[in-house]
């Protein structure tokens, strides 16, 4: 009887030793290491001692690159454009834009909650685009006029001395500072090309079309390509020229027609 008693004490004293042993190779502070309580340990421990906010910016995904750049004609442009001079005075506040326009007036704008991606200003009109909107300004303006894009992730600029237009990869956003107002233009499987302003007109390609706008009015004319690719455009003061190899699409301001004429005769 005495020596069953002795070998369960002796069990038990052993027992005791493990557990103790276990539990202090599972804390971390005695150097020990158990890989999944370890683990949990150290991935969570430091984010409960962070502040709700602090949890919010570090689990916040990552913000949208925007990429606004300056457009760039595919088709030689021949036009031979006047001096032209920037006449709106465009000036960055405290959280805000300021146009003085020819006649002195001033036309503010409020950026409070908004980011500016891009602005830029050329003869008669100035553009601002923000995450949320698109926003024109001229010398006949009253006020900004806003218009509404669709939040892609990159934008092509073009500016002319009475339109200025904002291309995305499904979209045409035109500025006319004869009306101010923001004209948009759906591209149907096609690819914008040129664009050119010349005084009352603007001229665009595409790979599939051209189009020109005249302001005043904001009439569209279109010619479609029938598979020909324009390689040279040109503005003169009564016609704009498209030409595609021996091939030439004449647009006369006079009677607002395409006229397709044979170069090789």
């Amino acid at each position: 009887m005495r020596n069953r008693f002795y070998i369960l004490s002796l069990f038990l004293v052993v027992g005791f030793i493990f557990a103790n042993l276990g539990v202090v190779r599972a804390d971390p502070r005695h150097g020990g290491y158990d890989q999944r309580q370890g683990n949990h340990d150290t991935r969570l421990t430091p984010l409960r001692q962070l502040s709700p906010e602090a949890n919010r910016i570090l689990n916040a995904p990552p913000p949208v690159t925007h990429q606004v750049t300056a457009f760039e004609s595919h088709i030689t442009d021949k036009t031979a454009y006047p001096y032209i001079q920037t006449t709106i005075n465009f000036v960055k506040g405290h959280l805000s834009f300021k146009a003085f326009l020819s006649d002195g007036q001033e036309i503010s704008y409020s950026t409070r909650g908004e980011h500016i991606w891009h602005s830029q200003c050329y003869g008669d009109l100035c553009v601002l685009i923000t995450q949320k909107n698109l926003l024109g300004v001229s010398n006949s303006s009253s006020e900004w006029e806003k218009g509404h894009h669709f939040g892609e992730e990159h934008y092509r600029v073009a500016m002319g001395h009475r339109a200025a237009l904002v291309a995305s990869d499904r979209k045409l956003y035109l500025f006319n500072s004869y009306t101010n107002h923001w004209e948009t233009i759906s591209l149907e499987q096609e690819t914008i090309r040129s664009f050119a302003n010349l005084y009352d007109k603007v001229a665009i390609t595409t790979t599939r079309r051209m189009l020109v706008i005249d302001l005043p009015s904001e009439t569209q004319f279109e010619e479609n390509l029938l598979l020909r690719v324009i390689h040279q455009f040109e503005m003169r003061d009564g016609f704009i020229n498209f030409y595609a190899g021996d091939k030439l699409w004449m647009f006369r301001h006079q009677t607002e027609n395409f006229e397709e004429v044979d170069l090789t005769d």
